[in-house]
């Protein structure tokens, strides 16, 4: 597993197109969101704003690294030139564990741990306008419900992400007034983050552990 916090921008922009995206093809908007959801702490001192990854986009195209020929405006892709040479000078920190991706597939796997009665309706659903949902949700009351994990620390940046994403499904699929509420699951307490969530009675705050079990004999 890699740490995407440590990771250079340019190197976190192609791990993303190459890892993430099986076409190796995604919108500007989605580029920013996941760097700038991979990155929190650099977010919360002032880094990694959309007009600076935004710009390495543009560098990255003027280097031949990425493309956006053929493709729709804002669309970016590995270029054909990215070869096995490239990637090995990929700076990809190895020395540490990211849950976030696992968390995922975890929760999508069983929804009604987060809440009784919750169904998945899609994982990593792409709004395509306004950014990509970790998981997409309905409750026993068939209102939508939007699930946001963070890995580690969270900023409060992201009550405005979920927010954003709340909004969206409001406006385009919530057709019959289904009520659209968020969940924001992350490791550890963050005091601007519940500060922001406190004040918002259709955004919950939950939280999630990881424990790890050594035994002498094997399970079951």
């Amino acid at each position: 597993m890699v740490d995407l916090e440590k990771m250079r921008v340019r190197d976190l922009i192609v791990f993303y197109l190459k890892t993430e995206k099986k076409d190796h093809t995604a919108h500007r908007d989605g580029i920013i969101e996941y760097v700038r959801r991979s990155q929190p702490e650099h977010v919360k001192k002032g880094y990694r704003t959309a007009t600076g990854i935004t710009s390495y986009l543009n560098k990255l195209k003027k280097e031949g690294i990425l493309s956006t020929e053929g493709l729709e405006k804002g669309y970016y892709a590995l270029a054909g030139e990215f070869d096995e040479e490239e990637e090995e000078n990929i700076e990809i920190p190895s020395y540490s564990v990211s849950l976030e991706k696992d968390l995922i597939n975890y929760l999508a796997s069983d929804p009604s741990q987060i809440e009784q009665g919750l169904e998945l309706q899609e994982k990593e659903y792409d709004t395509k306008s306004a950014g990509r949902i970790d998981l997409m949700c309905i409750d026993r009351n068939r209102d939508f419900v939007v699930v946001e994990t963070k890995k580690g620390k969270e900023s409060d940046k992201v009550v405005g992400q979920i927010q954003r994403y709340m909004g969206w499904i409001n406006r385009n699929l919530a057709k019959n007034c289904e009520n659209v509420r968020g969940i924001i699951i992350v490791n550890e307490f963050d005091e601007w983050l519940d500060y922001a969530v406190s004040v918002n009675d259709n955004i919950q705050l939950m939280y999630y552990e990881v424990k790890f079990v050594v035994r002498d004999t094997a399970p079951g």
